[in-house]
């Protein structure tokens, strides 16, 4: 008798906790909760399409302000806020998890808002704030819920790594995210909003397309330009950290081989810049590696005499830019041609 009491007091305590656990768990997504009547809009499984949403079921809404549309909730405060933002990418891709282990990339203009960890910092506060916000102009929800379990997924979501202190869709299980999608003024925009007790998180998207800032050079362009100015800045891509030329770059050099055999009398210095991301003296040695490459180039595909050519690297060092945006950022990854005297 003693054993069937015990065993029936044990059951009981059992269910009051999965049934407070049940309660509490469902308390900090209120708001998410009761905006769960939206429909999921069907997207495509391949997360490397940009934008396969379909746009024309996603709600066009006014009057909600400018970008990025979401201030700190009364008592909160943005963390290192500028213009609003945590942080500012002019451009970036996100990748957003929309259940059933679907991804969908997204790329564009990027905003991160991190409120501050400080004491009287609340979850359930933050959130119902937050989403009630989002509900109420009438975002449409596109997933709230757990985290894909899937480890190709996560480490997937792991690239939405910016800054390196900041990340989008944590992948942590207690952090839920909610995607919301809207339209505004004939953009498109993408909303992920993750928190739990210590930290609150909005990701906001301006979806746009990109408009390259590479341009095709010419012997005759470069040419006019060391003219006038005494130099030419060409914007040669590289992949990170690396000094090996691409084939588009290897076309900018074609044109330079071409210059320099039009004009035989004339003799340049190469010199590599990088923008200010990273150690300093890595970002010298890397920039006159770039130089390097360029000047083999030309040697050894251009058939021009090493007489003519020098190459240098200074960094991060006489940006014609502030590194204060990845706009800028862009502008001061350069390489200049220098009219050698």
């Amino acid at each position: 008798m003693k054993k069937t009491v015990l065993l029936f007091a044990i059951s009981l305590f059992l269910f009051a906790c999965n049934s407070n656990k049940q309660q509490s768990g469902s308390g900090n997504t209120d708001s998410v909760l009761t905006a769960q009547d939206n429909p999921v809009d069907t997207v495509a499984a391949n997360h490397n399409a940009v934008g396969a949403i379909d746009w024309n079921t996603i709600p066009d809404l006014k009057d909600i302000g400018s970008y990025p549309f979401i201030t700190a909730p009364k008592g909160l405060k943005i963390e290192t806020e500028k213009n609003g933002l945590t942080e500012h990418f002019e451009y970036e891709k996100l990748e957003n998890y929309l259940g059933n282990d679907q991804l969908i990339k997204t790329e564009g203009k990027l905003g991160v808002i991190v409120m501050e960890m400080k004491p009287g910092y609340n979850d359930r506060y933050f959130d119902k704030n937050v989403y009630g916000y989002l509900d109420k102009i009438g975002a449409k929800i596109l997933y709230s819920g757990p985290l894909s379990k899937e480890e190709s997924v996560r480490e997937k979501l792991k690239e939405n790594m910016y800054s390196g202190v900041n990340r989008t869709t944590g992948t942590s299980d207690d952090q839920p995210v909610t995607v919301y999608a809207f339209r505004n003024q004939g953009k498109n925009y993408i909303i992920n909003v993750q928190s739990n007790s210590a930290q609150g998180t909005i990701f906001i998207m301006e979806l746009e397309a990109f408009e390259g800032t590479i341009k095709k050079y010419t012997a005759t362009e470069i040419g006019s330009e060391i003219d006038k100015t005494g130099k030419a800045v060409l914007y040669i891509n590289f992949d990170t950290d690396k000094a090996t030329l691409k084939p588009e770059g290897k076309q900018v050099a074609d044109e330079i081989a071409n210059l320099l055999n039009e004009n035989t009398g004339l003799k340049i210095s190469i010199e590599g810049y990088t923008d200010n991301t990273g150690l300093a003296n890595r970002n010298v040695e890397l920039s006159k590696e770039r130089a390097q490459s360029v000047m083999k180039y030309l040697i050894e595909k251009g058939a021009i005499n090493p007489s003519r050519l020098k190459a240098a690297g200074y960094g991060a060092d006489k940006p014609i830019s502030p590194n204060d945006s990845e706009e800028n950022k862009a502008k001061n990854r350069r390489v200049e041609l220098v009219k050698i005297s």
